[in-house]
């Protein structure tokens, strides 16, 4: 009963430490959001900037793939960041607004998932050892040996993806404890 009660409060601080990241990242995207709107045509000119830069990068690795796995790729991510239009004669049009949405998404992503694994390193929140508690429970199963830093940073990139993964990992262990019964 006592591995029970520690891996309830383990997973339900793996949540609710899910939850606090979601809000901080919520906190900071409005604090940026607030950064950009005070900075006003500079800040397009800078996403402006960065959007012709990709662009011009696309284009040249396009050019130089040929055919194959390379081409069909930055296809399409081409398609993801503006199709061509019938007014840029064929040339790649990237959109300046995806560009700037989906850096700020991939920025604020990996912020989360960085601060999920600084907190299960914290607190030693360790999904593997778990599950390896529970296998060892039972007397017809074995338990894998990972490294304890491995079981953190998959628990903290549980937990930087935000509650949903955290939540299905805890209905997955408790399907098992249920089946196990």
């Amino acid at each position: 009963m006592e591995m029970f009660d520690r891996s309830v409060v383990l997973l339900a601080l793996a949540m609710f430490l899910a939850i606090g990241i979601e809000r901080l990242l919520e906190l900071i995207r409005a604090a940026g959001d607030y950064r950009e709107a005070r900075g006003g045509p500079a800040e397009i000119e800078k996403w402006k900037k960065r959007a012709e830069g990709l662009r011009d990068r696309i284009e040249v690795r396009l050019n130089n793939a040929g055919s194959g796995t390379l081409q069909l790729v930055l296809s399409i991510v081409c398609r993801n960041l503006g199709p061509a239009s019938p007014e840029s004669g064929g040339l790649i049009a990237v959109s300046v607004e995806q560009v700037r949405t989906m850096s700020i998404r991939l920025q604020y992503k990996l912020l989360a998932i960085a601060l999920g694994i600084l907190f299960a390193f914290f607190f030693k929140l360790d999904i593997f050892a778990l599950v390896n508690e529970e296998l060892q429970t039972q007397p017809s199963t074995a338990a894998v040996v990972l490294y304890p830093w491995l079981g953190m940073i998959v628990s903290g990139v549980a937990m930087g993806l935000g509650a949903g993964p955290v939540h299905k990992l805890i209905t997955a262990l408790e399907d098992a404890r249920r089946k196990r019964i």
